[in-house]
């Protein structure tokens, strides 16, 4: 709902810290509009208003208009008028551009205002940069006859700078300090690594590292969190104007802070990635599965996001230097998040510098982490002795507390959860918009992955909550989902009653009906519905058609009554007549105790319409227009299950999956409505237990990709974990409690079996619970708050030793009634019982009850390990197999199955059983690693020796990265060894310097200009060709000829060396095209706006023409030329991308398939004018947007016919 997504996103900004110079934000007089406060330094506060004129297009095509106050300046005024780039922002995002827009606005002597760089952080920073172009006068003299202009002029106040904050050539000190920062990290216990040119100053990569084996992880919580013992938890850390100290970032405004760092973390099987990972990590916008790396045959990548990756990426970015500027005033981890969540959420109500003493408080989480390695609970700022803090040795500390302890933080707003409940898995606070962002944000698990993966598990989440729902048991309701559904009548609802089943023992307090309100403006319109051509006519038709394409509908058609339709609209172009999908026929609840057919579908013959005339069946419909949010607890169950016997099954689901790979459930737009997905994502993001398959109907499933090549999917499965003497029972492993839940459980065995000398230290027993119950009960884990059967034996949570026993207490079969009406209607596995085993702590005779049930108060002495669920579906079948490797219990304590038979444990599914590698305390090393010279000799060999048997062997590059400094900057004595990189690069046949460019077809130069752009532009240049003269030509792949290029705006890069890719062993089609064709380079002509880097660049082919996609060809170039690539676009443009990387992704497009070929029959050059028109086809139809000032920097003129054509796409 666009109203509803614009207040959520005005309520975010709100909560969030201001841009520079905004202050007061708060909502307008009218909807859609935002009032705020701008305050400069020479400037008096302005207030601004922002309006968006058609709130229905919000988010995704809207527009904004802004105007100031009476009293702003003429600057002020004209500088809003001027703002481009605002089209389809978020609030959050105009914000940011108009504080940057507003912040570059300086009168110079003249009284005309210059550009200056974004990341310019003073005017000394400028004229520093301008000092570092100056010394390398070989690219421009700062009054190039190229400009027609002369740059700005240079303060008076101008020094030596050793900062260096806009890279170039780094002073002794400052290289030591990054090398004196990295060996803490080493030292600390993490890998360090680099990419690119970090000594050097420029665009670089900061790698740092830990086996996730080292993190004290269970393995339970691996199995949930989707990550290997042997997977390498990284955090990439990109400088992108040269490495920053954790002083210089902690006295960067938020806005010259994303400009100087930007971070990422991923898993992968190296402790870090390749120059090429890295860039695409942070220039990419992938969707990449969760869960452990699978081996595939093309575009193998190291790296891929973790289950929380992009949670803990925001938190990294937006909190923690702010974060760590509270810690320097001598607070705590904890103290100094919440004090920045205090400030953040208060306004300017708070004084910063009056901090309560609460704040200044130890933390406890120090108390209770005597479980986590020491490396989980190191804390360097800790270490007040110190003068020099290395930051990538904090931001890893930093994020591995919250990698390890993801359980105890809310995953969207990252305070500590105020809960009792303990979780395998993370989620949110109870605050509505946190879990609105979860799930609409993407920071939730992947619904693909696991329908995919493990379709049972999905089945059984979806049933529980079903049963729950429809009991009217369920306590949490996904009320901030912004969910809309099908008005509810209660009238039709009130003989189902509750499906709450009589107990055996007193019943507990069975909450009283509610009647589910009802939006008295909920219309139900009366029209005539066509079967055979899926056509509504309206008889009584109004002006306008009263819903829009893509709405749901809830239809009941008066000829086939007890079944409800819901139905997407497709088409309304022709209203009176409209047209809908596929219905979805959805029995309708009975009132009877009946055996319902729990078909989610029923096949409806369309009536024959005789000589083509339309039969017209009376029917009634209603729109999906209910707030869910504003019925009652009995509606909102009502609701959840009418939702959910919308959706197809899990096989249906996965069949179309694998049909479509890659692909989401989103796209399946006419099956599934917009609320059953977010219903269903609510369902598994919720979970917060591990629940794994152990059957399945097949370890792997055979699917399509993109190709149309079959390719194998695994399904997740472990059958030789299947336990003996459950016959008939599906099972599964399972999980419950805080991620060390196990090791306290293992550590009350140790202790209890040492001191009653037990020769078995644990028993195994059933725990049986109604169907409705188990949803709650796998979100908060066994307890005993509630008391569903009675206490007849104590409080503590009741185990029995025969399976039956807990089969009854499930509620399978009270007073011989068989529960339908609570059984989901799509359901593949139809579960009718569900009873958990336990391992316990062997000592009954200190239990609260030990017969006829064990009652265990102890909670640490209970661990879930089974969940056993009776199925009934004719496709599952389950061999009963005695396990050849069987865990020894106690024979006089041996739990029964349901056939009287001993169950039958697999030792590998039993940790308990196992000699566990126990904590040895750490031994320092008496002589530490030494600073070692750059240059050794037999005196002083360098001997590194940091590595163990299950760490990856540290490159040499690295390793030399930790040494000191060599004490002067001269050169070396010819006498010493000079270490040089070994060009390894297979052979070019590009040539450097051949191409004729009075031959190429170019645009006019460029006759706009900016100083700060230029400066921007020259400084782009300068770090290009540093790395093109020390790079080998084949390995880097791509030329530009800098003596050649007469406007920085408009460059002329050539790509070559293709022949290093390789698809499937085979040699790539543009590389055997271009040979027989003998072409050496793909010449690439690259112009820049006057307010990059604001907006992307736009690049286009120059020679030698290639085919299109219709004509088989590819590699993101369009009918024209024109790269097509959404990097390209403001839509996913980064200000803070480097050339470097942009180079390196064109080239990687064109070598991406569908590959890119050459024409054979054509082969002149491209134009310049179908370039720019097919880069605006390809916007259009990917629903980029065109950067503003296109038609200037693409036609070289303004007042271009293409200007219509880009009217369209934003």
């Amino acid at each position: 709902m666009p109203r509803r997504d614009f207040i959520a996103d005005l309520a975010e900004a709100q909560g969030l810290p201001l841009p520079l110079g905004i202050s007061d934000l708060k909502a307008g007089d009218d909807d859609g509009q935002i009032a705020f406060i701008y305050t400069a330094v020479d400037t008096p506060a302005v207030s601004i208003t922002a309006m968006i004129p058609e709130l229905s297009d919000y988010p995704k095509s809207h527009t904004y208009m802004m105007f100031c106050g009476e009293n702003a300046p003429q600057s002020v005024s004209s500088a809003l008028q001027d703002i481009r780039g605002t089209d389809r922002k978020s609030v959050v995002e105009l914000l940011e551009i108009v504080s940057s827009t507003l912040a570059r606005m300086k009168p110079d002597r003249d009284g005309d205002s210059q550009m200056i760089d974004s990341h310019m952080d003073s005017d000394e920073e400028a004229d520093d940069d301008l000092g570092d172009l100056e010394d390398d006068e070989d690219i421009y003299d700062s009054d190039h006859e190229a400009f027609g202009m002369d740059l700005a002029d240079r303060s008076a106040s101008t020094g030596p700078s050793t900062s260096n904050d806009f890279g170039g050539a780094l002073d002794r000190s400052a290289r030591q300090r990054i090398r004196s920062d990295l060996r803490k990290a080493k030292d600390a216990g993490f890998k360090v690594g680099k990419l690119g040119s970090l000594l050097d100053g420029y665009n670089s990569y900061v790698t740092i590292s830990i086996r996730i084996a080292k993190l004290g992880i269970s393995e339970e919580a691996m199995q949930a969190w989707q990550v290997e013992p042997d997977e390498y938890l990284t955090l990439i850390i990109q400088y992108p104007n040269g490495y920053r100290t954790n002083e210089q970032l902690q006295s960067y405004n938020s806005k010259h802070l994303s400009a100087n760092l930007c971070m990422r973390v991923v898993a992968g099987k190296r402790y870090k990635p390749s120059l090429q990972e890295a860039i695409t990590a942070f220039n990419v916008r992938q969707k990449k599965p969760e869960g452990p790396s699978q081996p595939q045959e093309e575009n193998k990548c190291s790296i891929r996001d973790t289950f929380i990756s992009k949670p803990l990426m925001s938190l990294l970015q937006e909190r923690l230097v702010p974060v760590l500027r509270n810690r320097s005033m001598g607070m705590g981890w904890q103290g100094a998040e919440d004090w920045y969540y205090h400030l953040a959420t208060s306004g300017s109500n708070v004084n910063p510098d009056a901090v309560p003493d609460k704040f200044f408080g130890p933390d406890i989480s120090h108390a209770v982490d005597d479980a986590h390695p020491s490396i989980v609970r190191a804390d360097h700022y800790a270490q007040r002795s110190l003068l020099q803090y290395s930051f990538p040795l904090i931001a890893m500390q930093f994020l591995v507390r919250h990698f390890v302890r993801c359980t105890d933080f809310c995953l969207v707003c990252h305070r500590k959860l105020e809960t009792d409940v303990e979780a395998i898995k993370p989620y949110v606070c109870d605050a509505g918009l946190c879990l609105y962002q979860l799930l609409q944000l993407g920071f939730g698990p992947s619904i693909e992955h696991e329908v995919t993966a493990q379709p049972y598990v999905v089945d059984l989440l979806v049933s529980f909550c079903y049963n729950s729902a429809s009991a009217g048991r369920l306590k949490d309701h996904p009320d901030g989902l912004a969910l809309v559904v099908p008005p509810i009548d209660a009238a039709s609802y009130t003989e189902l009653g509750r499906l709450v089943p009589p107990t055996r023992y007193k019943p507990g307090a069975v909450p009283k009906t509610e009647t589910p309100i009802t939006d008295v403006e909920q219309s139900t319109y009366n029209v005539g519905f066509e079967q055979a051509r899926r056509e509504i006519i309206f008889h009584d038709a109004g002006s306008g058609c009263p819903v829009r394409r893509g709405a749901w509908i809830l239809m009941k058609v008066e000829t086939i009554p007890g079944y409800d339709f819901h139905c997407r609209v497709n088409e309304t172009a022709f209203y009176p007549t409209i047209n809908i999908d596929e219905p979805i026929v959805v029995q309708q609840r009975a009132t009877s105790n009946g055996t319902q057919t729990p078909a989610t579908t029923r096949p409806v013959t369309p009536v024959a319409a005789p000589n083509g005339v339309p039969v017209w069946t009376p029917a009634t419909f209603q729109i999906y227009n209910q707030d869910f949010s504003e019925l009652s607890n009995d509606g909102k169950c009502i609701s959840i299950c009418t939702l959910l016997d919308t959706l197809p099954s899990v096989t249906e689901m996965r069949d179309y999956l694998a049909k479509r790979h890659p692909s989401e459930l989103t796209n399946w737009t006419q099956r599934i409505s917009p609320s059953a997905l977010a219903l269903l994502r609510w369902i598994i993001a919720s979970n917060r237990a591990c629940i794994m398959q152990v059957d399945s109907e097949a370890d792997e499933i055979v699917e399509e990709n993109i190709t149309g090549t079959p390719s194998k999917v695994k399904v997740v499965a472990k059958p030789r974990e299947r336990c003996y003497g459950m016959a008939g029972f599906m099972q599964f492993r399972f999980a419950m409690g805080a991620p060390d839940k196990e090791q306290r459980f293992v550590t009350e065995v140790r202790k209890t079996a040492d001191r009653l000398k037990l020769k078995y230290p644990t028993i195994f027993a059933f725990h049986g619970s109604p169907l409705h119950n188990w949803h709650n009960i796998i979100r908060q884990g066994l307890h005993f708050k509630n008391a569903d059967h009675g206490r007849a034996y104590g409080d503590g949570v009741y185990h029995a030793k025969d399976a039956n026993t807990s089969i009854g207490y499930s509620g399978m079969n009270y007073a011989g009634l068989v529960n339908s009406r609570g059984r989901w209607r799509s359901t593949v596995l139809n579960i009718s019982t569900a009873i958990a085993l336990n391992e316990i702590v062997n000592a009954p005779a200190e239990f609260q009850s030990s017969n006829p049930y064990y009652v265990v108060k102890q909670l640490d002495w209970i661990q879930t390990r089974y969940l056993f669920v009776q199925v009934t579906s004719d496709k599952l079948k389950f061999a009963e197999t005695r396990p050849l490797n069987a865990h020894e219990q106690d024979p006089s304590r041996t739990p029964h199955g349901t056939a009287s038979q001993v169950i039958v444990i697999p030792a590998a599914a039993i940790k308990s059983g196992k000699p566990t590698q126990v904590p040895q305390p750490e031994h320092k090393n008496p002589n530490p690693l030494k600073k070692l010279k750059l240059f050794g000799g037999a005196s002083h060999p360098i001997v590194i020796n940091d590595e163990d048997s299950g760490s990856e062997a540290t490159d040499t590059e690295d390793r030399k990265l930790l040494l000191d400094e060599p004490p002067s900057p001269v050169a070396a004595p010819k006498k010493l060894p000079v270490v040089v990189k070994v060009n390894r690069s297979p052979p070019t046949d590009f040539v450097p310097g051949s191409l004729d460019f009075s031959t190429l077809p170019i645009m006019p130069l460029p006759t706009y200009a900016s100083s700060g752009t230029t400066k921007r532009l020259m400084k782009e240049l300068q770090s290009l060709a540093k790395i093109q003269s020390t790079t080998p030509a084949a390995e880097l792949g791509w030329y530009i000829d800098v003596e050649q290029i007469e406007n920085v705006y408009q460059w002329i890069v050539e790509l070559h060396s293709f022949h290093t890719f390789e698809v499937k062993g085979q040699p790539l089609p543009l590389s055997v095209d271009m040979k027989n064709q003998k072409v050496t380079s793909l010449v690439l002509e690259i112009r820049f706006n006057k307010d990059f880097p604001f907006t992307p660049p736009y690049a286009r082919v120059i020679r030698p023409r290639c085919l299109s996609l219709m004509q088989g060809g590819g590699g993101h170039i369009v009918m024209g030329g024109a790269m097509c690539m959404e990097l390209l676009t403001n839509t996913g443009w980064s200000s803070v991308s480097s050339m470097e990387s942009v180079l390196m992704q064109i080239r990687l497009a064109i070598a991406s398939e569908p590959f890119a070929r050459l024409d054979s029959r054509n082969k002149g050059d491209y134009g310049t004018g179908e370039a720019a028109d097919g880069y605006v086809r390809a916007c259009n139809t990917h629903g980029w947007q065109v950067p503003e000032g296109f038609k200037e920097m693409a036609y070289g003129m303004p007042g271009h016919a293409g200007q219509d054509a880009m009217a369209g796409s934003s």
